[in-house]
């Protein structure tokens, strides 16, 4: 069985931070957010993986490689023109021939997809989509089941008083290759506002969804992209005392850190390869990434990407610092999202 990872999107929502890297590669914890969804499906026995790229995507293919250090082999399908989600998998049916898993490389995804597999199985059906709960669901598309799992309603990005479930499509899905028959070629189509209600209509009965269990976040917003980052980190890692600082929240601490003694840390905390933390600091819930520096700076639930610089005197509050970017001193930063190799 293969699978093939969506991963085309350009991530507009989240600008600046995508102008110079693809959503996919967005760092949750020190790793693109892709890999998880790769781990997830080779934990599945789904090595063998096409990865359908568009923007920047020759990025892509030199971070992720063949796949062989995640336990994957993994091929290209590039587009000139977006296909949409349906419409990149039929461009590489001539690839499939059976059953076969559809997975996103943009959201956060470590999760439990062989259980979907078997619940697809089981159920003899055309089409499984994998479902997850909300709290907001008009972002998503939202479904109704029966009491067997079928799935009898269907409503993409609902307005709030159209909302009738919060079960929302987390965008894998366990397909038929008779499901191929209904995309059109070359031509852009879309499982959701397409294909699903194509097979509601025509094959009633035949496609059903299942919750799922594991980590399943979208990181769509600056905001979710801060979420997603302390939640894995929380999830992966270990309270400790580093360099004689007691970290007493879940971190992910590199070896090659560095932080100095006078910094109070509280909430969980990411410390990247070669990151530098100076002077009387005080983090609460951050993520600073490779070759980052602080120096003497109040971090309050903010991240601070690779290379950039939060001199001496700085608040940052709900934050994202772009990479290569500079914190003058003094500066006080709320809710703000800053771009690559500027100087604030």
């Amino acid at each position: 069985m293969k699978a093939i990872i969506l991963a085309g999107g350009e991530g507009i929502r989240l600008r600046p931070l995508t102008v110079n890297r693809p959503k996919p590669l967005m760092p949750v914890a020190g790793r693109p957010c892709i890999e998880f969804a790769i781990r997830s499906l080779v934990k599945a026995g789904l090595k063998n993986q096409i990865l359908t790229a568009g923007y920047k995507a020759d990025m892509i293919k030199e971070t992720l490689g063949d796949g062989s250090r995640f336990g994957a082999s993994i091929q290209y399908s590039f587009e000139e023109v977006p296909l949409g989600t349906a419409g990149a998998v039929k461009k590489v049916e001539g690839h499939l021939d059976g059953t076969f898993v559809v997975a996103s490389g943009d959201v956060l995804a470590d999760v439990n997809i062989k259980t979907l597999i078997q619940f697809h199985k089981k159920k003899a059906a055309m089409a499984t989509m994998a479902l997850t709960k909300v709290k907001d669901p008009c972002q998503f598309g939202i479904v109704g089941l029966d009491k067997a799992g079928s799935i009898v309603k269907f409503k993409e990005k609902p307005r709030p008083e159209e909302v009738f479930s919060n079960l929302v499509n987390a965008g894998i899905y366990v397909l038929e290759p008779e499901v191929l028959d209904l995309i059109p070629k070359d031509t852009k189509f879309d499982f959701s506002k397409n294909t699903f209600p194509q097979i509601l209509e025509k094959h009633p009965g035949e496609l059903f969804g299942r919750a799922i269990k594991g980590l399943w976040m979208d990181i769509g917003r600056p905001s979710d992209l801060l979420e997603a980052n302390f939640r894995v980190i929380m999830r992966e890692g270990r309270t400790r005392t580093f360099r004689g600082v007691r970290f007493a929240s879940p971190s992910v601490i590199d070896d090659v850190a560095l932080i100095s003694r006078a910094t109070k840390v509280k909430g969980p905390c990411y410390l990247g390869a070669h990151a530098k933390v100076g002077g009387r600091c005080v983090l609460d819930t951050v993520a600073i990434y490779e070759k980052a520096i602080v120096e003497e700076a109040k971090l309050t639930r903010s991240i601070v990407l690779e290379g950039a610089t939060v001199s001496p005197g700085a608040v940052l509050e709900n934050t994202i610092v772009g990479r290569n970017t500079v914190v003058g001193p003094g500066k006080v930063l709320k809710g703000q999202t800053l771009a690559d190799d500027i100087r604030i």
